[in-house]
């Protein structure tokens, strides 16, 4: 027996509601889900945490979302103006959060097209940056007394005065005319006149006469007084090491070197001196903190190290 048939129900007009209307069925669907999407998205932007258009209050101004900080401000124009906050007009805090909100973009912009990754000098600030943060926790550290004097007899080496010499390094050149015995036996009887109180003009003027057999002044270090650092880096070791052992108006014995053999005669010395704690705490207390920098730096870069990938070519 076959299945009777089903005729469709009527379909009233929309402004029917006794009868079922399919194109008004539609019609508040879609306004029941554009009324919920519209909520969903309210309360999604409007929570905690989410960005939006209103300036948080610790904030001045925000470019793309990127506060600049009231107490940065409030600092920028008491340092630009050198007077309290309350006492600028607002015609200067304009202009700072003005120069402020320019710096910012520019800076954004710099991130953007990637600067820090072609510029030295980008790069030399940003890593400057990072260590300034890493190093706020030993800038903010006071070392004790104790600390500071524990430092200075373990380095004590670090602060020693640089002595002072006034030096006459005269040489007697080895030339095809004069054979090294030779130029080591002029010297040596100048050595023996200035160590029996002749005077050095005396002493170089009884070779003088003879060209192939003239002693003279090196010209590697000045006449006047210089530091022990400063002769060092002009003096050959060799003459240098001679020198050192002077004291004033000694004479060093001949020393030969690869332009000739010196004789070291020394006008005045004032020998290196061992400088006192009191003296140096504040140099101890910078060394110190340097120091500490160091040790911060060093476990930074081993630390990334753990969490880098650095593949690196043979050279």
């Amino acid at each position: 027996m076959s299945a009777p048939f089903l005729a469709p129900e009527a379909s009233g007009t929309a402004g029917d509601f006794t009868r079922i209307n399919t194109r008004r069925s539609l019609m508040l669907l879609a306004i029941g889900a554009i009324t919920g999407i519209a909520i969903a998205g309210y309360g999604l932007f409007t929570a905690k945490g989410t960005r939006t258009h209103g300036v948080p209050p610790e904030a001045i101004a925000l470019v793309n979302q990127r506060p600049i900080l009231r107490s940065d401000f409030i600092t920028q124009v008491q340092t630009q103006y050198s007077v309290r906050f309350a006492d600028t007009t607002p015609d200067q805090r304009r202009k700072v959060l003005d120069d402020m909100i320019d710096e910012e973009m520019t800076v954004q912009r710099g991130l953007e097209v990637d600067l820090p990754s072609f510029d030295p000098e980008v790069r030399s600030a940003l890593v400057a940056g990072v260590e300034l943060q890493l190093f706020a926790d030993v800038l903010a550290q006071k070392p004790t007394e104790a600390e500071l004097q524990a430092y200075y007899n373990a380095n004590r080496a670090k602060y020693i005065r640089d002595g002072v010499m006034q030096v006459r390094d005269l040489v007697a050149a080895v030339t095809p005319q004069r054979r090294l015995s030779d130029a080591q036996r002029d010297v040596a009887a100048s050595v023996m006149a200035l160590r029996q109180g002749a005077s050095l003009d005396t002493a170089m003027a009884q070779f003088n006469l003879c060209d192939s057999r003239r002693l003279m002044d090196s010209g590697h270090v000045d006449t006047g007084n210089v530091f022990d650092f400063a002769a060092r880096a002009r003096l050959d070791p060799a003459v240098f090491a001679a020198a050192n052992l002077l004291d004033t108006g000694q004479v060093s014995d001949p020393v030969a070197t690869v332009d000739g053999v010196h004789v070291v005669v020394m006008v005045k010395r004032v020998s290196p001196a061992q400088r006192s704690f009191v003296e140096v705490s504040n140099e101890v207390w910078r060394d110190v903190t340097e120091d500490a920098k160091r040790k911060v730096r060093l476990n930074n870069l081993k630390y990334l190290r753990t969490k880098t990938d650095v593949q690196v070519a043979i050279p």
